[in-house]
């Protein structure tokens, strides 16, 4: 048999394999990038009058707990963007700080719709967040239940023993408002809380862009509740779930895409 005949499968099945590979990128240019997979999960209407279609269940992690407290409820569905990124959120404070983890109060029932307790957590993107603590030795505490701290960072009664964790707690807020994917409306906080994570920015020489949409997003509810015992976060609606998901003002500098005309209501700052 001839050298070119030995040769002549081997050409075929390498002519083969290129037709079936992904072209590559030419010199400046970037390759495709496979097609993402369709959002599973859909938001309708709005956080305090809206539901979950398709509800995402935020499973538990090394990194990541229910809080005991709401543990049975089991209402930890949510929205595709906001279940990945508070795991995302929950591994990254991991990796700058171990040893704690992240205690998830309640998101929506995986149909969303009217949740006891709550005025808004309807429609799978809000999630009330416990603080990360410290207990009298200093060491990361898993708490049962959400407490309460004071301006200094001291557990309110029944909890004095325990301290508001200032570190693990601001590269929290820092890796949600700086998500790529999903974006930050709002971060409800009690102002003396506020203030001790932005101060806690600026002594770990947090980047400017952080710090700006942490000051931005973190407030306090203009009434109602003024969280001195966890976050309560809410994202804008995924660009795939609109029109039927909707937002209201403010429509920060990172809302994604062209924001709809509309009306913010007195109810969409309680933060409940």
């Amino acid at each position: 048999m001839s050298r070119a005949r030995k040769l002549l499968p081997v050409l075929v099945g390498l002519l083969v394999l290129g037709a079936l590979s992904p072209a590559a990128a030419t010199p400046g240019e970037t390759a495709p990038h496979p097609r993402r997979r369709a959002t599973p999960s859909q938001s309708i209407g709005l956080p305090f009058r809206g539901t979950l279609r398709h509800g995402v269940l935020l499973h538990e992690s090394e990194h990541l707990r229910y809080a005991g407290e709401y543990a049975p409820g089991g209402h930890f569905f949510g929205t595709d963007e906001l279940v990945n990124l508070l795991q995302r959120a929950a591994d990254q404070v991991a990796r700058r700080a171990p040893g704690g983890r992240l205690s998830i109060g309640e998101i929506s029932g995986e149909r969303g719709g009217p949740l006891a307790g709550h005025r808004s957590h309807r429609n799978g993107r809000d999630v009330d967040i416990s603080f990360y603590m410290l207990d009298a030795a200093g060491e990361p505490y898993a708490p049962f239940a959400f407490a309460n701290f004071d301006r200094n960072g001291h557990g309110l009664p029944p909890n004095e023993s325990l301290r508001f964790d200032d570190v693990r707690n601001w590269e929290l807020v820092s890796r949600l408002v700086t998500d790529p994917d999903a974006r930050v409306q709002y971060i409800f906080v009690a102002n003396t809380l506020r203030a001790r994570l932005l101060a806690t920015a600026h002594r770990r020489h947090a980047s400017a862009r952080a710090i700006h949409r942490a000051e931005v997003v973190m407030m306090q509810p203009s009434h109602g509740h003024p969280h001195r015992n966890h976050f309560h976060v809410r994202i804008y609606c995924p660009p795939a779930d609109r029109p039927a998901c909707e937002d209201r003002e403010p429509f920060h500098a990172w809302y994604p895409g062209a924001p709809p005309v509309a009306r913010a209501t007195p109810s969409e700052a309680d933060g409940t």
